[in-house]
């Protein structure tokens, strides 16, 4: 049997054509079911220790309770330093008056400020040494009594770093940087 070349081109798309034809037909139950399938019901899936609180060891305790201490006194050796220098920082500011730039109360108000500004940069030696403890309380709960403590040094310092930033820019306008 022979076909004629135009109805041979045409014969994959016309069985394609019949093909989607049939897939159009009704079913015997009418349009598919619109009720949840097993697959779209919700479900609660829990991660492995999910009901388990994150908590410290005795000796990360311990460690973590001398950590605090230490950083501690040293933050309040910064903050000695800084109020120290405060005081020769205002007494070199009152002396200020109307001066202009290189007479000497100028430049000893400069070195204040100077010296003021380097007791306020320990501050940040202490905010990167406290970072390590953030990071081994940051999974405890928030109510945990060590992650408390060491957020409460960590917002002392930030308190410090920000009324340090103050000083320095009353200072500067001050002097007229």
């Amino acid at each position: 049997m022979q076909f004629h070349p135009r109805v041979a081109a045409r014969a994959p798309a016309l069985a394609a054509s019949l093909l989607m034809l049939a897939a159009c037909g009704h079913s015997a139950t009418g349009f598919p079911s619109l009720a949840v399938r097993p697959g779209e019901k919700p479900r609660v899936i829990e991660a492995p220790g999910a009901g388990i609180v994150p908590a410290l060891s005795v000796e990360e305790r311990t460690a973590l309770a001398s950590d605090i201490a230490r950083e501690q006194r040293a933050l309040d050796t910064i903050l000695a330093d800084m109020a120290a220098e405060k005081r020769a920082l205002d007494a070199a500011l009152s002396r200020l008056g109307r001066v202009e730039a290189g007479s000497v109360p100028w430049s000893a108000a400069q070195m204040a400020l100077s010296r003021y500004d380097l007791a306020r940069s320990q501050l940040a030696d202490a905010d990167a040494r406290t970072t390590p403890l953030l990071r081994l309380v940051d999974s405890l709960p928030p109510d945990d009594a060590d992650r408390r403590r060491v957020e409460s040094l960590v917002a002392g310092i930030a308190a410090a770093r920000a009324a340090g930033e103050a000083v320095m820019d009353a200072g500067s306008r001050r002097i007229g940087d």
